[in-house]
């Protein structure tokens, strides 16, 4: 019995290993298909063996995964062939021998516009009011599970060709430099010039020449390159075509149909700038991370740039061509202090190095320390350091007055790193018993006393003399608006004062449960303003004594360490706007729109929104009768509709409040913005709808460009309507 049973179990583990081992491999990865096609390459092309097929993983909506999962060599006659699982993919050709370039399916004889812009243009300023953007990818082929997918095929017979020869100054070949093509196109943006340069570049493809020092790029799209060579060895020059050492400068090839360009270098060796960047403070003690640049005075381009300076200070700028250069030691990363060649900190005032030979200059640079500020915090009238820490200084440059940094006290001591110039100084003690000042007790910026700061020198003679701020002190009080036989103290109000002299300046306090307040700090000023904000509420907001706008509020004089008592409010309850906010169509509320009640005589503003019922209130309005000689004030309303899919729109008519009258009831029926919709279709049939709303009523033309800013189809004078349906404005890109 037993032997059965062994002999049973041996019979299944033989079985079991025998269906294993007679499985096709390919078995153990499920859902496979069959990719094939054909590439015509044309005449030009000759080690075909150059070219593989890529597969890329389809990633909507970025194209495809970084990396190719899978590439099938192309055959001699242009065939092709490749397994691959089940899924999406974007196929590619490329050629490996030049790294480039790489052509989407569809694409043959020209680089995927991926990114397309609708502008919607105002017709007489031609701003740019609105636009959008389609992303058009190339199309993803889906291969099928256990099938074929026949029919990718590529045509790069027409493409493009550059070719030349690069040799030695002597005229013998020169094999040792890579030629690099970047597919490029001009900026316009001034914005980007900035920062990205004339270009927007794309490494295209490369080459090396042969043993003659000839190279052919091959295959390239059409469109338009910028040709370099960068040499393996670093003390020979970089060079553009044609003859140039900049890319901005670079002559730009455009490759057509089937064109072919002989571009010719001819490599000469260039100067190597190289020296040792020291402290002059710590004589001989080198600086490490400094990085030096060389810019040439002729065309203000940065030709050459180091590397950081190593650990002994020591650092190299090679292949240089012959011209006049400014060095520039960017220091940013130590603490010392960034300088031109022979320590001048002026780009118009830095010595030229003129290099007129291919003999190596040795420029050393000998850099200081930055200069600093240690200045000490002190009560102005027994000298003693103040140490609270709540204090700060906020430094400035004397020639913009533009903030450098802001330095917290420490045990009352400032102490600031910072380049050499001019500064000023403003210390702010906001929330402790000293008043805030700019240095030396000048009452504006522009007014306060000069710092100089020397680099490698530290300025200590500043004080800070801070003396104890006056105060300003009262009660606010007020009628109750339903009630006015009643009186209350007003809590937690806030109470502000400034001077007219320093308005940006603003000191304040919150009343308390008797409406009590007291604002500190104050420097000593005749020309302070006090007022009581009562944001939402019926009451007026009020200057000192009973007057509701700037022009007319009395200055109230404020000494160092003194009290200014009985700075008090009594309020009066204002008028009230309110009313209801509707669309024209339906008669429904809107929400959201900003309603401004604008004083004509004072140009000053209320305002208030309105609430998901399209109710709005704005309180606390003045009338002009709350003076004792009566002066009616006149208010224009409007309903700025900015932020929603409305039409902003005034009231008809100035209002005015009469003596006994509290509210005024102004409603709005608003219009609904115009906006267009279409359809937008790719080239390869991919579709988008898109739709732009809340367009502002006006005649405009819609203009659709390409990523190189090219048009490709425009549409003129069309006059968008308030309430008007969506206008359809379909179009291919």
């Amino acid at each position: 019995m037993k032997e059965n049973q062994m002999i049973k179990a041996l019979i299944i583990i033989v079985s079991c290993i025998f269906v294993a081992c007679s499985q096709d491999p390919q078995s153990s990865e499920n859902r496979i298909g069959e990719v094939s096609g054909n590439v015509n390459f044309g005449a030009n092309v000759s080690q075909k063996n150059a070219f593989e097929v890529r597969a890329y993983s389809y990633v909507s909506p970025g194209w495809h995964d970084n990396s190719h999962i899978r590439a099938a060599s192309v055959s001699s006659d242009g065939s092709f062939t490749m397994k691959l699982p089940t899924g999406s993919y974007i196929f590619t050709l490329y050629n490996t021998q030049q790294h480039g370039p790489e052509f989407f399916y569809q694409f043959q004889h020209q680089f995927p516009c991926k990114t397309y812009e609708l502008r919607l243009q105002e017709n007489d300023s031609e701003e740019l009011f609105a636009n959008r953007f389609f992303s058009c990818e190339p199309e993803a082929m889906s291969v099928p599970d256990n099938g074929s997918l026949p029919g990718i095929n590529f045509d790069i017979q027409d493409t493009g060709m550059i070719s030349g020869s690069v040799i030695h100054a002597d005229g013998t070949p020169f094999t040792q430099v890579e030629i690099k093509a970047f597919s490029c196109k001009t900026l316009k943006d001034p914005e980007e010039i900035k920062i990205l340069g004339k270009y927007d570049t794309t490494l295209s493809a490369q080459t090396r020449p042969d043993a003659f020092g000839s190279y052919t790029i091959c295959c390239l799209p059409k469109g338009d390159y910028i040709l370099m060579t960068e040499t393996d060895q670093q003390e020979y020059i970089n060079m553009f075509y044609d003859n140039t050492y900049f890319r901005d400068q670079a002559k730009v090839i455009t490759i057509d149909s089937g064109n072919e360009w002989n571009v010719n270098f001819k490599i000469r060796r260039g100067t190597t700038i190289s020296g040792q960047i020291k402290s002059e403070d710590s004589p001989n003690a080198p600086i490490k991370g400094v990085l030096v640049t060389a810019k040439m005075v002729s065309t203000d381009y940065v030709v050459g740039r180091s590397i950081p300076s190593d650990i002994n200070g020591n650092y190299a700028i090679y292949g240089l061509p012959q011209q006049n250069y400014i060095l520039h030691a960017n220091a940013d990363h130590t603490v010392y202090q960034s300088c031109f060649y022979n320590k001048k900190y002026d780009n118009i005032k830095a010595d030229p190095v003129d290099v007129n030979s291919t003999l190596p200059l040795i420029r050393n640079f000998d850099l200081q320390n930055q200069g600093r500020l240690q200045a000490s915090i002190i009560d102005k009238n027994t000298n003693a350091a103040i140490k609270n820490n709540q204090i700060y200084v906020k430094i400035y440059h004397s020639s913009d007055l533009s903030l450098v940094d802001t330095f917290q006290s420490n045990n009352g001591v400032i102490i600031a790193d910072l380049s050499e110039g001019d500064y000023k100084a403003e210390v702010i003690t906001n929330g402790t018993p000293y008043a805030s000042m700019f240095y030396s007790n000048e009452n504006s910026l522009q007014n306060a006393d000069d710092i100089p700061i020397i680099n490698g020198k530290v300025n200590d003679t500043p004080r800070f003399k801070l003396q104890r701020g006056g105060s300003i002190r009262g009660y606010v009080v007020g009628q109750d608006c339903e009630n006015p036989e009643y009186y209350d103290n007003l809590n937690n109000y806030t109470v502000i004062a400034f001077t007219r002299s320093y308005p940006s300046r603003i000191y304040q306090d919150k009343t308390d449960v008797f409406g009590k307040y007291q604002i500190d700090g104050l420097a000593e000023g005749s020309d302070y303003v006090v007022q009581v904000l009562t944001g939402d509420t019926s009451y007026l907001s009020e200057y000192y004594k009973q007057t509701y706008f700037l022009d007319t509020a009395e200055n109230i004089e404020v000494d160092y360490d003194e009290i200014t008592p009985s700075i008090n409010f009594d309020l009066e309850c204002g008028k009230e706007l309110h009313g209801k906010v509707t669309n024209i169509i339906d008669n429904e509320p809107i929400s959201g729109i900003n309603i401004i009640a604008t004083n004509v005589d004072k140009n000053t503003t209320y305002t208030a929104t309105t609430n998901q019922n399209g109710l709005y209130v704005i309180t606390g309005i003045p009338s002009g009768y709350e003076y004792s000689v009566h002066s009616a004030y006149e208010y224009t309303i409007h309903a700025d509709a900015s932020k929603t899919e409305f039409v902003s729109v005034d009231f008809a008519n100035t209002i005015q409040f009469e003596s006994d009258q509290k509210q005024r009831e102004i409603n709005f029926t608003l219009k609904k913005l115009p906006k267009i919709s279409g359809i937008a279709t790719c080239p390869t049939g991919l579709q988008f709808d898109y739709i732009i709303n809340n367009i502002t009523p006006g005649i405009y033309d819609f203009i659709v460009v390409d990523e190189n800013n090219e048009e490709i189809s425009r549409k003129e004078d069309v006059e968008l309507r308030p309430n008007q349906e969506p206008e359809i404005f379909d179009f291919e890109l």
